[in-house]
């Protein structure tokens, strides 16, 4: 399915009255771990730090609505991860958006749907300025399982499948990276 046909139906599942009287705002805090290495900074006592494609901190907000033994989701967000140092800084974000399905269990949530990546980079400051890259916006695809241990908070582990290619531009080639991660998430609805 195309993202246009999503966001077709998103709008007409949300117009709907029943959907907007069963509609929630979210929040929700992950922490990422996975993808290959991007970028792998010395330090000058001979330490290493490495930024990988799928990492570290995310923060998503969104809707979701109840549909009786489903439950829609639609995020949008902003992950990141940096590495700093004396005479430079190196800080990897880009922002995401989702859209879920999940299936309803007592207080069990499990589904999947697609995550968008986009404005993906990494941006360098003083000596790390040479590690600027820029990559083409990516599709792929999540699954997800949540426990509520509350009516409205819960938490949960996500699987993201997604790529990056980085664009042949800041002297930098072509080339594609694994940004796949799992994240543990804790989240609440209002």
């Amino acid at each position: 399915m195309n993202l246009k046909r999503t966001v077709l139906w998103m709008i007409l599942v949300l117009s709907s009255p029943q959907a907007m009287a069963d509609l929630d705002f979210l929040a929700e805090l992950g922490i990422h771990v996975g993808g290959d290495d991007l970028i792998t900074a010395t330090f000058t006592d001979g330490s290493t730090a490495k930024i990988k494609a799928g990492e570290v901190l995310a923060l998503d907000l969104g809707v979701a609505w109840d549909m009786g033994m489903m439950e829609g989701r639609v995020t949008g967000g902003w992950k990141f991860d940096s590495i700093s140092a004396v005479d430079g800084d190196i800080d990897f974000s880009r922002f995401t958006h989702q859209f879920i399905l999940l299936f309803k269990t007592g207080d069990w949530r499990f589904g999947g749907g697609y995550a968008y990546h986009f404005d993906v980079e990494i941006d360098g400051s003083g000596a790390a300025s040479v590690a600027d890259s820029e990559f083409d916006d990516a599709l792929g695809w999540t699954a997800q399982m949540n426990y509520f241990f509350t009516e409205k908070a819960y938490v949960g582990l996500v699987y993201t499948d997604i790529e990056y290619d980085r664009l042949a531009t800041l002297g930098n080639s072509t080339k594609t990276f694994d940004a796949s991660s799992i994240a543990f998430t804790i989240g609440g609805r209002w």
